[in-house]
């Protein structure tokens, strides 16, 4: 019996704007990343002709990593990322029946990030906002701004009001940090295990200083199944409640009850079905979008991983697939 195709939206798919070297590139991907700057340039053709075979009705784009996140002078990230929102903008509109887009920020200052948010959503178009883990400072690169302080609440008051998802994607970290914890076993710093450590930590830090409270319409979403933290969740809310000296975390409500309201997370680069059906239990399946991340995994593996699952009912494949993004992303009618 054939597998059954199920129409999808993509989330986390990757972009980057041909004036730049994608030759030099420091991340792993499929054959060996030969192709990697090719098809991160490429929307219209052998993109769209993967999306027809694969069932993808419609794909999200971001800029890939590190994007303004990776530029330490905010001028430059903030040119950056207006530059790549307007280059996104000009192909969505060469087929908005099957792109979208995720805006790109320079998250040195929160103002000017909500200003760029805010110009993205409302004059551009935009579905959310992506950005690429801490915005890296400093001559060095060394230095690294987080999202979870106090006068970050205008940017986050900004999101809220938008009523848009802001999605976290992975970056590699600093040379020191890398040099640090990775020296001699290179093969973790990436994709393979180190991004999800990056993002998860980043994630429990808005969580514990209490971001969620202070907006609690926020949507997050999060890729790679969860960044490990479904698998966490009873652990870190056991621990959290041993805290009773000063100072306290100012969340008020469990990471558990945060996630099942508040965070997202998407089968980006990660098809394992166990997994898929654990995340299930533990967030509820309303929090669970299909995504590929495209090109840094094939266009086909995703799909085909998921229309062959016999674990779930074809109802949930479908809630899944688009149902959950055609809902956080308010794209209905979607055009199955």
């Amino acid at each position: 019996m054939a597998t059954k195709k199920i129409a999808k939206i993509a989330l986390e798919e990757a972009f980057n704007l041909p004036d730049i070297d994608n030759s030099n590139n420091n991340f792993t991907a499929p054959n060996g990343a030969k192709d990697l700057g090719a098809q991160l340039v490429d929307i219209h053709e052998q993109r769209l002709k993967g999306m027809d075979e694969n069932g993808v009705s419609y794909m999200i784009l971001s800029l890939t990593a590190p994007g303004p996140q990776g530029e330490t002078n905010p001028e430059a990230a903030q040119a950056l990322a207006e530059r790549a929102n307007n280059y996104l903008a000009g192909e969505i509109g060469k087929n908005p029946a099957r792109f979208g887009g995720f805006a790109a920020l320079s998250m040195h200052d929160p103002k000017s990030a909500a200003l760029e948010a805010r110009r993205a959503i409302k004059e551009l178009g935009f579905h959310g906002l992506l950005v690429n883990d801490f915005q890296s400072t400093g001559a060095d690169g060394e230095g690294a701004i987080f999202y979870d302080q106090p006068e970050w609440d205008i940017f986050w008051e900004e999101v809220q009001a938008l009523d848009v998802p802001f999605y976290i994607h992975p970056r590699l970290t600093t040379p020191a940090v890398t040099k640090l914890f990775l020296d001699g076993r290179p093969w973790l710093r990436g994709a393979t295990y180190f991004f999800s450590v990056g993002v998860s930590l980043h994630i429990l830090g808005i969580y514990v200083n209490g971001i969620f409270d202070r907006f609690p319409k926020l949507q997050i979403v999060i890729g790679h199944m969860g960044e490990n933290l479904p698998y966490q969740l009873w652990r870190f809310d056991h621990r959290m409640s041993y805290y009773v000296h000063e100072p306290l975390p100012k969340a008020k409500r469990s990471l558990r009850e945060t996630m099942k309201t508040n965070i997202s997370i998407t089968t980006s680069g990660h098809y394992g079905t166990p997994s898929l059906l654990f995340a299930i239990q533990e967030l509820g399946i309303d929090r669970v979008l299909f995504s590929i991340d495209y090109p840094y995994e094939t266009i086909d593996e995703g799909p085909k991983w998921f229309d062959s699952i016999t674990e779930l009912t074809e109802d949930q494949k479908k809630q899944i697939a688009f149902g959950n993004a055609e809902k956080l992303l308010k794209l209905s009618p979607f055009p199955k």
